[in-house]
Order: C-alpha cells, then sequence, then structure tokens
C-alpha cells in the first residue's frame, strides 16, 4: 500500500491483516462479525511507530501507535467496529478508513484503565472530515510517542496546539461540556412545555446555573489550551 500519510520509510510494515484474527483472538459477537464482513474489505497495518522506527523516546505506558488502514465498502462504516478493535488491540492506534479515492481519519482517545496495563478505557472517539486521498494529512509531531500521540488527537478531533500533559483533561472537559450543553438542551425544552408559572420560573432558575457551569468550563478548557 502506499505511503499514503507520507511517513519515514522506516516506519512502514505493509502487512495486510486477515479479519479472521480479529475473530480468532478478540471476543467478537455476531453483531461485531456481521460489520466485519458487510462494511469492511480489508484491514492493512501501514505503520508501527516506535522508538526503534522513529528517533524518539517511549515510556512503559506507551511502547507503540499503529496505524491501519480499513478499505470500506460504503463510507458510512459505524464507529463502533474500530472502538471494538481499539479496546481490544494491546498499543494506541490510528485508523484510516478508505472508501474509493476518498479518506478520513478515525482515532480513539484512550488511556490505560488501571496499572496493570492489560484493558484500555476509551474515553472518546474523533474523526476528520472525509477528503481526497491525496490532501490527506497527518503530521508525526514530539520527541515522545505519548506526545506524538496526543499531537495526532490534537489534529485529527480539531483540539489543535495545546499544553504538554493537558490533552487527557481537554478531552475529559469537552465530553463534560457535551453532557451538559445537551442537558441544557433539554431543560429548556422541557420548561418551554411547563404550564405551570412558578415551576417555570424554578426552571429558569436551573437554565441560568447550567448556562454558568458551561461557561465555566469553558473557560477552563480556554486556559488548559
Amino acid at each position: 500500500m502506499d505511503n499514503i500519510l507520507h511517513f519515514p520509510q522506516e516506519t512502514i510494515v505493509g502487512r495486510v491483516v486477515p479479519k479472521t484474527m480479529f475473530y480468532r483472538f478478540m471476543e467478537v459477537n455476531p453483531r461485531i462479525k456481521t460489520r466485519f464482513v458487510n462494511d469492511v474489505v480489508s484491514i492493512n497495518w501501514l505503520y508501527k511507530l516506535s522508538a526503534s522506527t522513529l528517533n524518539v523516546t517511549d515510556t512503559q505506558e506507551m511502547k507503540e501507535v499503529e496505524v491501519f488502514v480499513a478499505t470500506l465498502k460504503q463510507p458510512d462504516c459505524p464507529p463502533d467496529l474500530f472502538t471494538f478493535i481499539d479496546a481490544n488491540m494491546p498499543h494506541h492506534i490510528v485508523f484510516v478508513l478508505l472508501h474509493e479515492n476518498n479518506a478520513m481519519l478515525l482515532i480513539n482517545y484512550k488511556e490505560w484503565a488501571d496499572n496493570t496495563h492489560t484493558k484500555f478505557r476509551i474515553t472518546q472517539a474523533f474523526t476528520s472530515p472525509w477528503v481526497n486521498v491525496s490532501e490527506l494529512s497527518l503530521k508525526i509531531e514530539g520527541q515522545s510517542l505519548p506526545r506524538i500521540y496526543d499531537n495526532f488527537v490534537a489534529q485529527v478531533s480539531g483540539i489543535g496546539e495545546h499544553k504538554a500533559g493537558k490533552l487527557s483533561e481537554i478531552v475529559q472537559l469537552k465530553k463534560e461540556i457535551a453532557k451538559a450543553e445537551s442537558d441544557l438542551q433539554a431543560l429548556q425544552k422541557k420548561m418551554r412545555k411547563e404550564p405551570q408559572l412558578d415551576r417555570q420560573m424554578a426552571m429558569n432558575k436551573e437554565v441560568k446555573a447550567k448556562r454558568a457551569e458551561i461557561e465555566e468550563m469553558k473557560v477552563k478548557l480556554e486556559n488548559l489550551k
């Protein structure tokens, strides 16, 4: 497969990963297996980023970052298939999704669930827009694998530049803001339907408090970047 991200030659693996390997070594339920069969043409292990393939340092928590290319039968393949793969793989992963001449990036921001380093906790999934393959871009930036991975997440998610070591806080805070904004919308909708004035006034007080909470979180987010 072509070096579509233009990474250093030393990082290229270029190996097809049979879909049956995922069936054999992961606990695949029938729904996920159907996704593999119906939605994915092939999966290729394109790059391995490590201390041995890049002039960078690694850590006990992050020894490698893999890049897999998944060729899709349809562009609307549900992302939970890649969340499933990611949660069961021992390394951090970036997915390049291909359909015809278009491509997009998918990365699941994840951290080890505990000190045993046997199970990941996926915090949030991020995707880039679909673009022509020739326009796909992902830059290797940083002198350590954790910093490179954080910058990958920043590029794919649109978070952009951020202070070193702050990405996990940024991702968590963005998730909390999204939840608070969803709660606010639900509360406002409920208030509009409330026939009793006293209940409307009480709900309006809750709406103001929720707005203030969101603004406070957004200020905190800006200070982290």
